[in-house]
């Protein structure tokens, strides 16, 4: 019997030849990935304990994400004392202000991470990074250890397969295939198992599609997600590393828990209904629920394909006057991109504010909800006081879904508009 790509990539990093499902093994990530508000409190945990180096600290990447710029005195502090405390470490890589980005994808786009690697973090939506095909399961508290040791354990997980053939009709993005296929499956098939994707439509999706699909699956409890390494996968990589790729990918008779196969032709735009991000339903389901605020950013929905499909549904259009919109690139290459290609000047045209790469609202840090408002957007979760008061209603849905909203000043089906040939 073959192995998967999640059982290859942990044999590897824990020195043995191969591993079995339920095994507990020691694994060394290849990369630890980190930010900027969370590193001095370990490098204070670490000292207090008598710890003052790093097993690895070339193997560590600390980006500004979370709030960026900082929004108090103690955190500008905290910000100044770390790149000396790092570079006491020998943490060579640090990713600042201006060079930043939401770490999942920044991370991606400067090529510290690529086909076949284990890589791990304190923040659950780390498992974007399996776009490229890595495990990156989160870690939480024993992140600090990881750093220390250079180590961490695992229990080899299962892995389901899903396999998607097909083209999106109008309408469909990444994030309606993402959050139907957890819905789909539900926490009592995904708890603690990898979820592999592949099959024929691969070969047309890009890596901001790949991304959400990854980003997501942390939401029905998977341990990880991944996207079988190809060409698309190596053209992306190219121009931003000169590693030799491994493209290792599953074996033909690699065993699964469940293989299953989905057409992209047969989805439709969905929206993740307050309480959980796991409460999926078509949108047609809530269309007429009013909005106050709507958001496109995040790590699961601020790359170009979010914010041209959002552009497109503005251009020409103002944003509903009794609606606020907020638009955060996920990172300072999209920023620039975006820039480029004039979206940024649809935004502000429209009526829409555009921030600074960061979490932003998403982490409850830039326009908090209050009670009684509703935000549809592209963040990653909905849970209650999420983005702000608990009495607030939070929807997650794909770009384009979002902003027709933002226009309406109410959720509508954006399928009406596609069918009027006005999108």
């Amino acid at each position: 019997m073959g192995n998967t790509l999640a059982q290859k990539i942990i044999a590897r990093t824990s020195h043995r030849n191969s591993v079995s499902v339920g095994e507990v093994v020691i694994c060394e990530p290849d990369v630890i990935e980190t930010i900027d508000l969370v590193m001095p409190h370990y490098i204070k945990t670490l000292a207090e304990h008598g710890v003052h180096r790093f097993r690895y600290p070339e193997r560590i990447v600390v980006f500004a994400d979370h709030e960026v710029p900082s929004q108090s005195p103690a955190t500008a502090m905290m910000k100044k004392r770390l790149p000396r405390q790092l570079e006491e470490l020998g943490v060579r890589h640090f990713y600042s202000e201006g060079r930043h980005g939401i770490s999942h994808q920044a991370i991606i786009e400067h090529g510290h991470v690529l086909p076949g690697m284990l890589v791990t973090g304190p923040d659950t939506h780390i498992t974007t990074l399996g776009c490229v095909g890595a495990l990156s399961p989160p870690l939480n508290y024993e992140a600090v250890q990881a750093m220390a040791t250079g180590e961490m354990w695992l229990r080899v997980p299962e892995t389901i397969r899903i396999e998607l053939s097909g083209v999106p009709p109008p309408g469909v993005m990444s994030r309606d295939v993402a959050q139907w296929i957890i819905h789909r499956l539900g926490a009592q098939l995904c708890d603690y198992r990898v979820l592999e994707y592949g099959g024929p439509a691969f070969a047309a999706l890009d890596m901001d599609f790949r991304m959400t699909l990854c980003n997501v699956a942390i939401d029905v409890g998977a341990k990880a997600a991944l996207v079988e390494p190809d060409e698309v996968t190596a053209a992306y990589l190219r121009s931003r590393t000169t590693a030799v790729l491994d493209m290792t990918r599953s074996d033909a008779d690699a065993e699964y828990a469940l293989v299953f196969r989905q057409d992209l032709a047969d989805f439709e735009p969905m929206v993740a209904a307050p309480p959980s991000p796991d409460n999926v339903v078509p949108v047609s389901k809530v269309a007429g629920v009013k909005v106050d605020q709507v958001y496109i950013g995040s790590c699961a929905g601020g790359r170009l394909e979010d914010l041209r499909a959002a552009a497109g549904v503005l251009r020409g259009r103002k944003v509903h006057p009794r609606v606020r919109m907020l638009v955060i690139p996920t990172s300072q290459e999209i920023f620039a991109n975006a820039a480029r290609e004039g979206l940024l000047e649809v935004f502000v045209d429209a009526g829409a504010i555009v921030n600074s790469p960061s979490c932003g609202p998403c982490y409850g840090n830039l326009a908090p909800l209050v009670e009684g408002d509703v935000c549809i957007g592209t963040g990653t979760t909905n849970s209650p006081g999420r983005m702000g008061s608990t009495g607030a209603s939070i929807y997650l849905s794909n770009a384009i879904t979002a902003s027709v909203a933002a226009v309406a000043g109410e959720i509508c089906d954006p399928r009406v508009f596609f069918a009027r040939g006005e999108l």
